[in-house]
């Protein structure tokens, strides 16, 4: 008998050290119950479990996939290296009439309903 625990934690591993993706789709429960010659449901246990610790995201129809952001690690391009400088020399200023254009899109985010809802994670 396998551990649904012990099974998440082998996935879990692999998410949190890149071996798994951001956005990468997991296999469906039952391939993955094939594969690894467990019961269908200990499979979907332990989908439920990397659910549940924030690590994956359902949709149904369309699978299980890698969450963009894992819980205890920082957004990759949210920190840099240290001792590595930032190159600036290709900061240049927005473009004219940049300003307007995103002034439009942004506007919404400017109601505290619609930027609770936008910042929730996935």
């Amino acid at each position: 008998m396998h551990d649904y625990r012990r099974i998440a934690d082998g996935i879990a591993a692999d998410i949190t050290t890149g071996r798994l993706r951001p956005g990468e789709r997991l296999p469906p429960q039952r391939a993955f119950a094939r594969r690894h010659g467990i019961a269908a449901s200990t499979a979907e246990r332990a989908y439920g479990e990397l659910v549940r610790r924030g690590l994956v995201v359902g949709e149904v129809g369309r699978g299980t996939f890698v969450k963009a952001t894992v819980p205890g690690r920082p957004a990759r391009g949210l920190i840099e290296d240290a001792g590595t400088p930032v190159n600036l020399e290709l900061n240049y200023p927005s473009a004219e009439g940049q300003s307007e254009l995103l002034a439009g899109t942004l506007a919404p985010l400017l109601r505290p309903d619609v930027l609770t809802e936008a910042l929730r994670p996935a």
